[in-house]
């Protein structure tokens, strides 16, 4: 057997699609109710007349920590337990704690509800990585994460879009409604309507019923497989430039181009996450084409997209704001056009990430597996790159004023590079590192 190839299981049945679809939206949710601090965060800095500064901890630092606190021991049950109970119970807790951040009236209690939200989110990854990973074979795998990782794209634009347009009409504190309601009667749909698959199935692994290992025991595998640890490194550098920049784009579109929260939140969902959700699927599918032929693949097509994305994203970024074109009756930055090469390629990388995360480790440990990997990328990204952003603005702002933002950006969205080395370290390893999980 050519360990380079893909094993030719059978396709997903249709059952298999119906849940997908369902986990879909539970992550577009998930994503949009995170990330709709970033549409929102103009509206909020001007009312508690907070930094750039603060909202980066807001919206990175304190729920990447609180969130990496909480995955591991929902990770570590959902191993033991029951999967679909786990998502459906956190997507109605962070639901409920998204419409609270709509009541609130200081920072402080802000920063309660999404240390909440932050927390029962954290369900709604590494059991659905699991999860998906037993519905479809290793050769539909990165097809499948990456679908949700269109979701969870796709949940981002949501955000952006509606939550824009609603809080210009009906204040900031409307939009937490509007996406945190729904989420209830999403989880009721996924707790009465996905049953729980057979684990390592679908991998040709022998159905095992003793208990999973421990986390020490997990993370002495993981760490002891040399692909394994360049792509969690190389992950870690693209979530940093990715979320770190991405989190102060609509506040860079309207601070230096003049939209308006709506403007922002309609034209960069089309152009950003919607065309990143197209990027993610094809990117999903490419590498699952590619890897039936060689393995290797599914680190090289990041480390290929994210060069292919960065001039891209830099050219989006020191665009000047004096470059209109007009559609419609609407006068709209050239940048929006400029940033969509780097919004179809820069989130190639997850699909292939999450997915081979999955088939590296045992079927016993795949929740615990994909915590390490969303774990390690949401504490470094999420965690540390908008912070650094809004740090680096305030820093900038005395000498540049407003275009402090653009060199913040300018210099977190150059990590990229470092990921894609990472990626191109990790394919070498990676074929042996997958048949090994098969023993």
């Amino acid at each position: 057997m050519d360990v380079g190839k893909m094993s030719e299981a059978p396709g997903a049945t249709r059952y298999a699609w119906f849940v997908m679809g369902l986990l879909m939206l539970t992550t577009a949710l998930n994503v949009a109710d995170r990330n709709l601090l970033s549409i929102l965060a103009r509206p909020i800095q001007q009312e508690f007349q907070i930094s750039d500064t603060a909202m980066g901890l807001l919206g990175g630092f304190w729920f990447a920590v609180v969130h990496n606190l909480a995955i591991f021991p929902i990770a570590r049950l959902a191993d033991r337990r029951e999967r679909r109970s786990i998502i459906s119970v956190g997507l109605v807790a962070w639901s409920g704690f998204t419409a609270l951040s709509g009541f609130v009236q200081n920072y402080l209690q802000l920063l309660l509800a999404r240390i909440g939200v932050s927390a029962a989110e954290s369900a709604g990854s590494a059991p659905v990585h699991s999860l998906i990973s037993d519905f479809f074979p290793v050769r539909q795998r990165a097809t499948a994460l990456g679908l949700i990782s269109v979701g969870g794209v796709a949940g981002i634009g949501l955000g952006l879009a509606v939550g824009g347009v609603v809080a210009q009409t009906w204040g900031w504190r409307s939009a937490f409604f509007v996406f945190g309601l729904p989420g209830v009667l999403l989880g009721l749909l996924v707790h009465y309507f996905v049953r729980e698959p057979a684990r390592g199935l679908l991998d040709g692994i022998a159905a095992d019923d003793s208990p999973p290992p421990r986390l020490r025991e997990v993370a002495t595998y993981l760490l002891g497989r040399q692909s394994y640890l360049h792509m969690v490194i190389a992950s870690a550098f693209h979530a940093f430039s990715s979320m770190g920049t991405s989190f102060w784009y609509p506040v860079y579109l309207g601070r230096i181009h003049g939209l308006d929260l709506a403007g922002v939140g309609i034209t960069y969902a089309l152009v950003g996450p919607f065309l990143s959700a197209i990027g993610a699927f094809v990117g999903g599918r490419l590498a699952d084409r590619l890897g039936r032929r060689d393995a290797r693949w599914y680190m090289r097509l990041p480390a290929l997209s994210s060069v292919v994305a960065l001039p891209s994203s830099i050219a989006f970024i020191m665009w000047p704001a004096s470059s209109t074109f007009v559609l419609g009756d609407q006068l709209l930055p050239v940048a929006l056009l400029v940033v969509m090469p780097a919004s179809f390629f820069g989130g190639m990388w997850n699909g292939p990430t999450l997915a081979m995360t999955q088939t590296i480790a045992k079927p016993r440990m795949r929740a615990l597996a994909s915590a390490f990997t969303t774990g390690s990328y949401n504490l470094v990204g999420l965690g540390l790159g908008p912070v650094l952003v809004g740090w680096l603005s305030d820093r900038f702002a005395p000498s540049y004023g407003n275009d402090g933002l653009r060199y913040a950006l300018l210099i977190v969205a150059l990590a990229h590079v470092i990921g894609a080395v990472h990626n191109g370290l990790a394919a070498r390893r990676l074929r042996a590192d997958i048949e090994a999980a098969k023993t």
